[in-house]
């Protein structure tokens, strides 16, 4: 009776605490049209879902963005070459920095851009229309 009563907590415990870890990432490379350095990126996510965008940038250059959402809900993290979302911290925190900014890009690579919810409405599985203004400028102010 005790090894069944503890399996099914296991079990429980397993289900339970690992919702965030079926959310869904739909990773997207970003191309600008010819002859111009800016594009809105358009999308819907849901719950623990994210979309994530990748783009190529030369270090010096600076990334402009604004992200706008249903209900103010979208945030973006934007991460450096090599760093991925839940593996290193993010060169901009949308939840504490803003909605909109500009970063000075660091190195010459792949950038990741994540656009999520925050944990408390994700939960309740809330559906999130976004927009994401981009613009890459070639020089340092």
């Amino acid at each position: 009776m005790k090894k069944s009563l503890g399996i099914a907590i296991l079990a429980a415990s397993v289900v339970l605490g690992s919702a965030p870890a079926f959310a869904k990432s739909l990773e997207t490379a970003v191309t600008f049209k010819k002859g111009t350095y800016s594009t809105s990126l358009k999308g819907t996510f849901k719950g623990y879902d994210d979309a994530r965008y990748t783009l190529h940038a030369k270090a010096g250059q600076r990334l402009k963005f604004k992200t706008t959402s249903t209900g103010d809900l979208a945030y973006i993290n934007i991460y450096a070459p090599g760093d991925k979302p839940g593996k290193a911290e993010a060169l901009w925190i949308g939840s504490t920095a803003g909605s909109a900014g500009e970063v000075i890009l660091p190195s010459t690579g792949q950038y990741t851009l994540q656009v999520y919810q925050m944990r408390n409405t994700a939960r309740r599985g809330k559906s999130v229309n976004f927009k994401v203004d981009i613009q890459i400028l070639n020089q340092v102010p």
